[in-house]
């Protein structure tokens, strides 16, 4: 049975404040990648950040545009952009923001524009069984965020036209990593939404549903 937005905010509020992108983590504030490995590129990462605090995790997708999930919608969030070392990343604020109306996904039009490479959005749904890596700077198994991109290898096990669900093969998400982008065959698939870091297992946001809305949007 699939977690209702209200339950996700509760599990966030308790079990996740021990994701947003979060152990049985799902919109909330933040959720980092347990295990996995740390990445060795990632031009389109986004650390999103509260009062110098890990909030979630994003991804650039235009010189002038980020998205993410919309739990993770702050008015204080700070945007470190383009390095797998947050600390390197440009920093930029929000101008605009636009909230999808049912998914769990937000666009930020930024400041500034930001020269780096763009994460590239899925047109077609990946397939049950195929291999997916979730990107974030979320928690990590020692420690509660992480200063650089972490990544994992999971299994997509189920997916529908809202929802991109899958499982542990090396890593899983956690606290933090919520709003992080998640890929496949080099292409976005998915926006991090919610996960379990008992079953390590992760949901994400559908992003080839979405992709026509995103992109009349962030223009």
């Amino acid at each position: 049975m699939r977690i209702t937005a209200f339950l996700r905010r509760i599990l966030i509020a308790g079990g996740l404040a021990a994701l947003a992108l979060p152990a049985v983590t799902v919109p909330g504030s933040a959720a980092p990648i347990i295990n996995g490995e740390y990445a060795d590129s990632g031009p389109w990462a986004v650390a999103i950040m509260v009062n110098n605090a890990q909030n979630c995790s994003g991804s650039i997708i235009k010189a002038n545009w980020v998205i993410t999930a919309k739990h993770c919608d702050n008015a204080s969030n700070q945007f470190l952009i383009g390095d797998i070392d947050r600390t390197k990343g440009q920093s930029r604020r929000a101008i605009k923001t636009v909230k999808h109306p049912s998914a769990d996904i937000v666009l930020y039009q930024l400041d500034s524009a930001v020269q780096t490479e763009y994460a590239k959005l899925a047109s077609v749904a990946p397939k049950v069984g195929d291999q997916e890596q979730p990107y974030g700077f979320g928690r990590t198994e020692s420690a509660r965020d992480s200063r650089y991109l972490k990544t994992a290898t999971m299994r997509i096990t189920s997916v529908s036209s809202q929802y991109i669900d899958a499982t542990q093969v090396d890593g899983y998400t956690g606290p933090g990593d919520s709003g992080g982008p998640v890929f496949s065959g080099g292409v976005q698939i998915g926006v991090h939404s919610y996960g379990d870091t008992n079953a390590g297992t992760s949901g994400h946001t559908n992003v080839a549903t979405y992709k026509s809305w995103i992109d009349a949007n962030a223009r």
